[in-house]
């Protein structure tokens, strides 16, 4: 697995510290109005995000290189099986046009470990700036890990400028430390970095450690259960991540 190394810089007049379980570069900035979820919220049965920016602030990830595998458990929300309508995942800076950084983004269900096990569903992907919507369609059972590999076809000659956002759990510029105010301390790691398809992958992944608490990046799910599920008992779940 290559080495990344870790550096504290300004960008766009913020100060960052860059301390990461992931060693990646990651940059404190501030979530614009365009930091909810999709569409999808109102037509599906359920969603499942667990990102929560109340204090207004999230890590930028990156950089990624060829072959990078990103990803994010979607726990079931349709307890007798249902259908996995789409996903979103926000991406702070996408690919430059023109340069081949087109990727895959995967559906795969959980292998027990929160890894992807057996593939159901792949599509091409191009992210833009901002949300990207991919349409599935596909009947699942269980959780599924969604994920994104890197592709960047100009590898060694221009860098992925690919980057990705999470929450911010530390303490932010401004305001409290999100962790234990915004959601609890004890909420689950569901966003992995899976390695490397060159130089390998592991299992299980490794969390997007932030220094005080596991990030979430900003990646939904939406689903339509094959038996509604009841306001009370998934929204009493959803309300622990909101």
């Amino acid at each position: 697995m290559r080495k990344y190394f870790m550096t504290a810089f300004i960008l766009a007049g913020v100060l960052a510290i860059a301390t990461s379980g992931l060693a990646l570069e990651k940059v404190a900035a501030p979530m614009n109005a365009d930091g909810r979820s999709d569409a999808w919220d109102a037509g599906s049965t359920c969603s499942v995000r667990y990102w929560n920016t109340c204090t207004g602030w999230v890590w930028v990830w990156g950089p990624w290189a060829d072959g990078d595998v990103v990803g994010l458990v979607l726990e079931a929300c349709c307890p007798q099986g249902g259908v996995l309508d789409a996903t979103s995942e926000y991406c702070w800076t996408g690919s430059l046009p023109g340069y081949g950084y087109t990727g895959t983004v995967e559906i795969s269900t959980d292998n027990g470990s929160g890894c992807p096990g057996a593939l159901i569903a792949q599509q091409s992907f191009l992210p833009a700036s901002g949300w990207n919507t991919q349409l599935w369609g596909e009947n699942v059972s269980g959780n599924v890990v969604l994920t994104v590999t890197h592709t960047n076809v100009n590898a060694g000659v221009i860098p992925d400028v690919i980057t990705w956002a999470s929450d911010h759990p530390a303490v932010g510029p401004t305001g409290p430390a999100a962790c234990g105010f915004c959601y609890p301390t004890t909420r689950n790691a569901n966003s992995f970095y899976y390695g490397n398809t060159g130089t390998g992958t592991f299992c299980p992944g490794s969390p997007a450690y932030d220094g005080t608490c596991d990030s979430a990046w900003l990646w939904s799910g939406f689903f339509s259960c094959t038996i509604s599920v009841e306001e009370t008992s998934w929204g009493a779940v959803k309300n622990l991540y909101r």
